[in-house]
């Protein structure tokens, strides 16, 4: 009489439980490659996006600084302190002005010409701004480059001006050699120098009143 055995129960382990584990594996498998290989791409990419972020922002940066650079400058241009040319200069009246016998106080210069039709406004704003600043011994010089003027052109210049009296402001006629000394390029060129001596402000055109009058006031 034949035996007929039972079927060998099924082992995990064995062979054919290796045979039904390897589609898993290989599904595994099969999913993590992509991953791996799209993850260096990923890293490189946002390694470049951050960089092109930071060099943007830079840019930025620069040009915002630059602009606003632009802005503060425009005509107006304050300098570095540096030691004012002395000189002596005939002013109306006979008299002599001497730079270098004001020190201990603000002194205003300004560049102008007779036949300039701004200059005319600007000495009178000019002698307004000296009396609102009301700053002890602060006075400005108004420096003729005409040299072809004599004092009797420049004193109807004044009258016409309607420059006050009292105004601290004196008068006198360019040879020439003021002018060259401060590398004067444009009328009412108006530089401010400071107690000591030294050149706190200069302005390569006109300066409002009220910021002339606040450039005076600090200095004094």
């Amino acid at each position: 009489m034949a035996h007929t055995f039972p079927p060998a129960p099924f082992r995990p382990d064995g062979p054919a439980g290796n045979a039904q584990r390897t589609p898993h594996m290989a599904k595994r498998s099969t999913l993590r490659s992509p991953l791996r290989s799209v993850l260096p791409r990923l890293i490189v990419l946002a390694v470049t996006l951050a960089l092109l972020v930071g060099a943007f922002a830079l840019v930025h940066t620069n040009n915002s600084t630059s602009a606003t650079g632009a802005q503060t400058t425009g005509a107006q241009t304050s300098s570095r302190a540096s030691s004012a040319p002395d000189f002596t200069l005939t002013t109306l009246g006979g008299g002599t002005f001497h730079l270098a016998s004001q020190q201990g106080h603000v002194v205003v210069l300004y560049f102008m010409a007779t036949g300039c039709a701004d200059c005319e406004p600007g000495s009178h704003d000019l002698a307004q701004t000296l009396l609102s600043a009301k700053v002890r011994g602060a006075l400005a010089l108004a420096i003729d480059l005409n040299t072809g003027d004599r004092p009797a052109d420049l004193q109807a210049f004044v009258q016409s001006a309607g420059i006050p009296a009292s105004a601290p402001v004196q008068w006198g006629i360019d040879t020439g050699a003021i002018a060259s000394a401060y590398n004067v390029q444009a009328l009412e060129t108006t530089v401010v120098i400071d107690l000591h001596g030294q050149v706190a402000y200069r302005s390569d055109g006109s300066v409002p009143s009220e910021q002339l009058a606040q450039i005076v006031r600090n200095l004094a």
